[in-house]
């Protein structure tokens, strides 16, 4: 069913003969799938998400019925699993019945701190934008909920709610966005800018500039972008769902999902902008994640004695 799906099949197939032919201690299925590796091997898997469980409706057919065989299977195999949100923990032990040995959360990176105004400034000449943005990150696919931010954003241009502020979108095209696409094309003239794919090198300074990243998703596994623009010292308003909290903390702006909790969130944003440049005093790191990750590989419950 597609080439995701034979990815799929091939891993949690062709792979365990090949795993066995090395003589592995140790396999960690990065992408929770996980092949047959017969008793001597420590299996650990990681659950990013349950998309295909909670928002099936916003997924690909490939990608959804790939989910939908193999997801449970490689989960019987593991000796160990690992999620990265404590949200992604529960649900995960409410829809299938697994318990997660550990919860090892995404970290942020160096490079995400608040940038200096040159730095800023360099970064909005490079992208043709002006200051007074709203910014969203992520592929432009139905759990993101862009088209309804998009919805909403230009109703309050209508209603003169939004003057000065743009609306811009940071990411790669993704899939079901027909209707999204018509959105953009005509909210080009009432301010709603698409970047496509950003560098990674770019964000620290697009965050920093932005009076706010908008974040009103259906569902997340957790919400890098919401951990990137914390660290960049930028305001967030995220869904009030328990993963992106962990992401999010204390200052983030938590609302519906829906129209008037965007238009609650943004009027947030635009009325009280002296509090929008809050960092909390320390944000998780890759490391720390390694360090949790590690101690699962490398100890956990004996194998033999599953």
């Amino acid at each position: 069913m597609a080439r995701n799906l034979n990815r799929g099949l091939w891993l949690t197939s062709r792979a365990g003969s090949l795993c066995r032919c090395d003589s592995l201690d140790v396999f960690w299925g990065a992408v929770t799938l996980l092949p047959a590796l017969g008793p001597r091997v420590r299996a650990v898997s990681t659950v990013h998400d349950l998309n295909h469980k909670i928002v099936p409706s916003t997924m690909r057919a490939r990608d959804l019925w790939g989910r939908r065989l193999l997801f449970s299977q490689s989960l019987a195999r593991a000796n160990e699993i690992l999620t990265n949100s404590r949200g992604t923990a529960a649900k995960l032990h409410s829809a299938y019945g697994f318990t997660a040995a550990a919860v090892v959360r995404p970290g942020v990176s160096e490079e995400f701190t608040p940038q200096p105004r040159d730095k800023v400034e360099a970064c909005l000449n490079k992208y043709r934008l002006k200051t007074s943005y709203l910014l969203a990150v992520g592929t432009r696919e139905p759990r993101k909920n862009f088209e309804l931010l998009v919805e909403s954003f230009l109703k309050m241009k209508a209603e003169g709610l939004i003057r000065a502020h743009t609306l811009v979108l940071a990411g790669s095209r993704g899939w079901k966005d027909r209707r999204l696409c018509g959105l953009l094309e005509r909210g080009a003239s009432y301010g709603v800018i698409v970047l496509d794919y950003v560098d990674q090198g770019d964000l620290p300074a697009l965050y920093t500039g932005a009076d706010a990243l908008i974040c009103p998703s259906l569902y997340e596994g957790f919400g890098m972008p919401v951990l990137e623009a914390r660290a960049c010292g930028t305001r967030v308003v995220a869904s009030d769902i328990p993963e992106l909290r962990e992401a999010g903390g204390d200052e983030t702006i938590y609302i519906t999902p829906n129209d008037a909790g965007i238009r609650e969130g943004i009027l947030a944003v635009l009325n009280d902008g002296a509090a929008a440049k809050a960092r909390a005093d320390r944000l998780a790191t890759w490391e720390d994640g390694a360090e949790v990750l590690a101690k699962v590989l490398t100890g956990g419950i004996d194998c033999n004695a599953r």
